[in-house]
């Protein structure tokens, strides 16, 4: 999972300057991802997927990616959600990244699971397609 553009203005063909990224997990990159995220077909199901990222330069954050039944989008807190991902801020900058995955920080005991890791099984796509969505922000993100 990466953690994780739109809503800041059409940039297309654009090249963001540093004055112009948005920081990582600040609310405008939420407001961002989410806007980025909005036009994905939902889950039948409800799934919320919770991050809780500590240690940051503005302090821990908290912030789920709603997967269904209505909606797709990201948002602030990780309030009734299916599971949780507890990381510290540097393993969230290398998942968004790319540079390791969920499943290995999980594996290599960076990263802890909390609630029903169950219920991610079966929407690997979902979750696929969100980080296809979230690519042209991270490319907008100073992290």
């Amino acid at each position: 999972m990466t953690g994780a553009a739109a809503t800041e203005g059409d940039r297309s063909g654009d090249h963001a300057g540093a004055d112009d990224l948005i920081p990582y997990l600040s609310d405008r990159w939420l407001a961002a991802a989410n806007a980025a995220l909005a036009d994905l077909p939902p889950l039948d199901i409800e799934l919320r997927v919770g991050f809780v990222v500590t240690g940051g330069p503005e302090g821990d954050r908290e912030h789920q990616l709603i997967l269904g039944p209505h909606q797709v989008g990201a948002e602030r807190g990780v309030e009734a959600v299916s599971v949780t991902m507890t990381m510290d801020h540097g393993l969230a900058i290398e998942i968004a990244n790319g540079r390791t995955s969920a499943q290995r920080a999980f594996l290599d005991g960076r990263l802890q699971l909390s609630g029903s890791a169950g219920a991610l099984l079966g929407h690997q796509k979902a979750l696929n397609d969100i980080d296809d969505r979230l690519a042209a922000l991270r490319a907008r993100t100073r992290f």
